[in-house]
């Protein structure tokens, strides 16, 4: 956060300006001459103060060593500040000092010149009065009443000067404590911010921590996730491998099976042409052998006929399951060569 810093100049300003101890009408002149002469030198600085902060307004933030070059700038123009403005207290006291002398010794010339009046007047003789005489008679007459608060502030007066002086002091402590004193607020505000800036930043670190603590969670849910995936395909890739090769296997079975009827079905046809071509005994052993020919024809090719449209139609299901990567299982009892021998033999027993 970038605190707003005043001006180098803003130190410049003079907050005793205002207070002022009562002196005579000629250090009252004095001190308005100097207070006319002040605002006329704070005019340019101030000027100078509003060109540095329409300056300081565009720019951006400072570094650090800016930081400390500023604050090196800011104690300098104190130090600065402070020497001028003690030379220019001293300068005033000094003035001070030589108007009330000069007051006291042209108070001292008018208190003489009056006495030797006095004395002149009583010693000569009353003689005709002159407009100018007359007019100086009322301005002593004047002057005469004065002469008693004249000494009393003279014994008042000694100590104006060392309590100007103290005065002076304590107007610079005072500064100096209202210096210190708001330096010493700006470091509590400081303090202030900076333990809410810890506070916060101790919340948003428990929740980073928090949010650390999850991804690390989910991190080894995913990695446990992955292992699992791993696992199922490998499994997955096994069971179509076994499940292929257990097709292959059956088929392979179906065309042992295909080639064994074929056979059969070949020694059948031999058979019948052998009792074709053997002479008719009797008229009802060639009825009864024709019959039994016949029915044995009849149920072995409905028998055949069956089981080359069930071969047909598995391996239409392996083909188009395979195609699919789709596992083919089929029923290991039906595809057995004792199965279709012992239909065979109790079919050829049956008849």
């Amino acid at each position: 956060m970038a605190t707003a810093v005043p001006s180098r100049f803003a130190v410049l300003s003079i907050e005793d300006d205002d207070y002022k101890p009562k002196k005579t009408q000629k250090n009252a002149t004095t001190s308005k001459n100097n207070a006319k002469s002040k605002p006329d030198k704070s005019k340019p600085q101030q000027q100078q103060q509003s060109n540095k902060k329409k300056q300081n307004k565009g720019k951006k933030k400072k570094t650090n060593s800016d930081d400390q070059q500023w604050e090196q700038w800011k104690q300098k123009d104190t130090m600065a500040v402070e020497e001028t403005f003690e030379q220019e207290l001293h300068q005033a006291i000094l003035l001070s000092k030589l108007a009330y002398e000069e007051q006291l010794v042209s108070v001292a010339k008018n208190d003489k010149e009056q006495e030797q009046n006095k004395k002149s007047g009583k010693k000569s003789k009353k003689a005709t009065m002159s407009l100018e005489e007359f007019n100086s008679m009322g301005t002593s007459t004047t002057v005469v009443p004065t002469n008693e608060p004249t000494d009393k502030s003279r014994e008042v007066d000694t100590e104006f000067f060392e309590r100007i002086e103290k005065e002076t002091k304590e107007e610079i402590t005072k500064g100096k404590e209202k210096d210190i004193l708001k330096a010493r607020l700006n470091k509590i505000d400081d303090d202030i911010t900076f333990a809410q800036l810890r506070v916060e930043i101790e919340k948003r670190d428990e929740v980073i921590g928090q949010l650390r603590a999850e991804v690390h969670m989910l991190k080894e849910e995913l990695t446990q996730v992955k292992e699992r995936n791993k696992k199922l395909y490998q499994i997955l890739s096994h069971g179509e491998m076994k499940d292929k090769a257990s097709v292959l296997a059956e088929v392979a079975k179906l065309q042992e099976i295909r080639d064994e009827l074929t056979s059969e079905v070949a020694s059948l046809h031999a058979q019948l042409e052998q009792e074709r071509s053997k002479t008719r005994t009797s008229s009802v052993d060639v009825k009864t052998s024709k019959q039994t020919v016949r029915m044995r024809y009849i149920v072995f090719y409905r028998f055949s006929f069956k089981c080359i449209c069930t071969i047909l139609c598995l391996l239409h299901l392996v083909s188009f399951r395979t195609r699919r990567g789709r596992p083919v299982k089929m029923p290991n009892s039906f595809f057995t060569k004792n199965y279709h021998c012992d239909q065979l033999i109790l079919i050829n027993n049956a008849y």
